[in-house]
């Protein structure tokens, strides 16, 4: 049986946490651990990858209810729920892996824990998939439905995504390779149909489902067809002005931070949002709040005792 994780002691929050509070303590916490601000520290790597496995259970209301009802005991009473070890394999179902030598984003940090397979019988990780079978809704028998992570890079960059996929029928099992293309304007939710990629029977073949989902990004939230993304500065460079450079999925961008800028100061980047469909993109907007070094020796701090009584 694999060890219990406290996914509440992770995130650093309580079990009677709300859906705000589990997201900012999420921010704040892959932000601190994220590999773009730690290069070469496995330590962090490690951390970053617990962190969004705590976030994308306790963020699902469906996983989360599980995991509550299953894990609540910690690790003396935690079982793991009925049937779980099998969801993987059940007939008609899929297990899926992506392939193409993906590198960028979230994706080289997907893997998910034993404690978690155990629970929701998922191996997909970031940038993968879980599978499902889909018989109703007007679709044929032989139609699959499945779910599609994509990071923020995906949805910008677009392209090809190149996906391995074992599926079962019974006794029979086959290894699939196929290629995705991802057409402009994708969403959290949309749907992709893949005519003729589902199950096969009697000379005929079902189509297979992608229905999108969005990845966790501690660097951008989404809205509408435009992206924040908070950025942090300290008072001095606030105060006097100073170039910054802001995240961005097309690549990092410096920006000229004018002199007096407070805390929740927005600069608009036009063209650095979401592509949409017609060919145009929506903006990025820098959104900047004001930080603090950890420590401050006693002459720093003495110094700004003396800007305080200056005013």
């Amino acid at each position: 049986m694999p060890d219990y994780i406290d996914y509440y002691a992770l995130l650093g929050v309580p079990r009677s946490a709300g859906e705000a509070e589990i997201k900012s303590a999420y921010r704040k916490l892959a932000l601190k651990h994220h590999p773009d601000r730690n290069q070469g520290n496995k330590a962090a790597e490690s951390k970053f990858k617990e962190i969004n496995e705590a976030y994308e259970v306790l963020s699902d209301p469906q996983k989360r209810k599980l995991y509550d009802q299953f894990g609540k005991e910690g690790p003396q009473g935690y079982r793991p729920p009925p049937g779980a070890q099998h969801r993987q394999s059940r007939p008609g179902g899929f297990h899926y892996q992506q392939g193409g030598g993906q590198q960028g984003g979230f994706e080289q940090f997907g893997d998910f824990s034993d404690f978690f397979k155990s629970m929701f019988g998922g191996a997909q990780g970031f940038g993968g998939f879980s599978g499902m079978e889909e018989e109703g809704a007007g679709r044929s028998p032989l139609d699959m439905e499945a779910e599609l992570q994509l990071s923020v890079e995906d949805l910008v960059k677009g392209g090809q995504k190149q996906l391995s996929f074992a599926s079962r029928t019974g006794r029979r099992s086959e290894v699939k390779e196929i290629n995705v293309k991802l057409p402009k304007g994708l969403r959290d939710g949309a749907t992709i149909r893949l005519r003729g990629q589902g199950r096969e029977a009697g000379g005929h073949a079902g189509d297979l489902y992608l229905k999108i989902r969005l990845a966790p990004d501690p660097r951008f939230e989404i809205d509408g067809d435009d992206l924040n993304a908070r950025v942090e500065v300290m008072p001095w460079d606030a105060a006097l002005g100073a170039e910054v450079r802001v995240p961005s999925p097309y690549g990092p961008v410096t920006v000229k931070l004018p002199p007096g800028s407070g805390s929740g100061r927005r600069l608009r980047l036009p063209g650095r949002g979401l592509p949409r469909k017609d060919g145009t993109h929506g903006d990025l907007y820098a959104v900047f709040s004001l930080a603090l070094p950890e420590k401050l020796s006693a002459k720093q701090l003495e110094l700004l005792k003396k800007l305080k009584d200056s005013f």
